[in-house]
């Protein structure tokens, strides 16, 4: 068989096309899942960064891991946060109402939602959310954001290698 430049040529091309692809592949296996849509972060998750915070089951995990919630409490919290984020998604829906108006009535659910999580809790526990919703306040102050650096509690990653 002679080995001509034309085929020399496109064995580069398929041997490049073929290191593309491969690259490609292995680097979205390395990539984390994008979150789901419309689920960020409720007080000190670190979840992804929607819009209306930790969707409820999310955010009663978080409680429950970091609140030890029985399982009486969990079901009394999971109501509560189930109702507010009814009527949190209704008040989005709400395109009559001008920003500042929204901003403030969704700001009264969250405090409202907070003072009935808080009847729920023990002393203990009622300490201990106090702290987590410091911390999320904290994290919003400094620029974290839902999702945002901080997310978590912990610092950002760091960045990966140069290649």
């Amino acid at each position: 068989m002679k080995i001509t430049k034309k085929s020399m040529l496109r064995a580069a091309a398929l041997l490049c096309g073929a290191a593309l692809v491969a690259g490609t592949a292995i680097a979205q296996q390395d990539a984390p899942p994008p979150p789901p849509q419309g689920q960020g972060q409720g007080p000190g998750g670190g979840g992804g960064g929607g819009r209306g915070g930790m969707d409820p089951a999310r955010r009663l995990q978080m409680l429950q891991d970091r609140l030890n919630l029985t399982a009486d409490q969990s079901t009394q919290i999971k109501a509560i946060l189930d109702d507010d984020q009814t009527k949190l998604q209704a008040l989005r829906a709400n395109t009559a109402l001008a920003p500042d108006d929204r901003r403030s009535q969704s700001m009264a659910l969250r405090n409202d939602e907070n003072t009935k999580i808080e009847a729920v809790l023990t002393a203990d526990q009622k300490t201990q959310y106090e702290q987590i919703l410091a911390q999320q306040r904290d994290r919003m102050r400094n620029g974290g954001g839902p999702g945002g650096p901080g997310g978590d509690g912990s610092a950002p990653p760091p960045p990966p290698p140069p290649s």
